[in-house]
């Protein structure tokens, strides 16, 4: 028998309880993070369900832009800082491709001249709705329920000797309390993506949104390597209580020497099993995870799948240059 799908909008204060309700919902999912990505990017995000009766089958967050007469949907588009979003589905669902095209169909999100998506069920093939696949992001995780001892003993020797070099040279880390720490993460991180020309992906007022709708909630860990009193590097991870998710770390450059990024991240993987987290992922924004990372010994995977559809070459042609406006943005002028 197939399923009979009502599509409606969800009120924010159900939200969440939904969210829990499906398998491979993340943080990013979450009212908190949406919030902050309404907030920053001036975005109406809807968010949407699909139901087989009584039973939620799969919900969707997705911004609604209006474009001239177009109207583009983005779950994410370029500039969200938001590696992790798409449709996700709870066990009752029969035909997960059939819940993503009556949630397209109906109101809110009204069959968009543009879609930009990321879909966590990797098996899901979009291109039966007219979509392009446009790449496959890779992510490496590490399997926190295991004993600290063997997660010790899988780093790499070099990831190994940097942590223990780290503590040598008198480093302490400390799980951030407050919103002490976002005025010297931004110099870091400013000095940092400096060096390539350009600013940081993220803006200090999406800092201050994040801080604000996670921190209280219990869904943001912050982490920082202090020199006594002197904060020299930090790390920012949101999480589900099933999974921090690595989002952003900054150090002083002047500090490198003294190799706090070892010591924090394995420290913050240690905070995150203490909170009774299962997994630490090292999520990339880019693709591809890294070779920093990768020393760490964890597990390779697809996390996601971007996907795109565009009614006619025309829209293509104007999010190119949407996501080409948003990297022009993030660069520096020669001096």
């Amino acid at each position: 028998m197939s399923q009979q799908f009502v599509i409606s909008e969800v009120d924010a204060a159900q939200w969440d309880e939904l969210v829990d309700r499906c398998a491979l919902s993340t943080v990013y999912h979450r009212n908190g993070w949406l919030g902050a990505v309404e907030a920053c990017e001036g975005v109406a995000m809807k968010r949407v369900a699909c139901w087989d009766g009584d039973a939620l089958v799969a919900m969707w967050p997705i911004g609604i832009l209006k474009k001239g007469r177009m109207r583009v949907g983005g779950s994410p588009l370029p500039g969200w800082n938001t590696a992790y979003l798409g449709p996700i589905f709870t066990t009752r669902c029969e035909d997960k491709l059939e819940a993503v095209r009556a949630m397209m169909r109906a109101k809110p999100i009204s069959n968009p001249s543009f879609v930009a998506t990321r879909c966590m069920d990797v098996e899901v093939d979009f291109t039966a709705l007219g979509f392009a696949k446009v790449r496959d992001f890779e992510t490496y995780e590490i399997d926190l329920t295991r004993d600290e001892d063997d997660l010790f003993a899988a780093l790499k020797g070099t990831c190994r000797t940097r942590v223990r070099k780290g503590r040598k040279n008198g480093l302490e880390v400390r799980v951030e309390e407050g919103d002490g720490y976002i005025e010297d993460f931004w110099t870091m991180a400013s000095d940092v993506f400096a060096k390539s020309r350009q600013k940081p992906p993220y803006s200090k007022k999406f800092l201050r949104a994040v801080h604000e709708r996670l921190f209280d909630a219990g869904e943001l860990l912050v982490t920082s390597a202090f020199l006594g009193d002197e904060r020299i590097a930090t790390l920012i991870v949101p999480h589900d209580r099933k999974t921090g998710m690595y989002f952003a770390g900054g150090t002083f450059a002047d500090k490198l020497s003294l190799a706090p990024n070892n010591l924090l991240h394995w420290e913050t993987m240690m905070a995150c099993k203490r909170l009774g987290m299962e997994r630490y992922d090292f999520i990339s924004n880019r693709g591809k995870p890294g070779k920093f990372k990768k020393t760490f010994g964890p597990d390779e995977r697809v996390s996601c799948v971007h996907w795109e559809r565009a009614k006619n070459p025309t829209v293509k042609w104007l999010r190119d240059k949407y996501e080409a406006r948003a990297r022009a943005k993030r660069r520096v002028s020669s001096p």
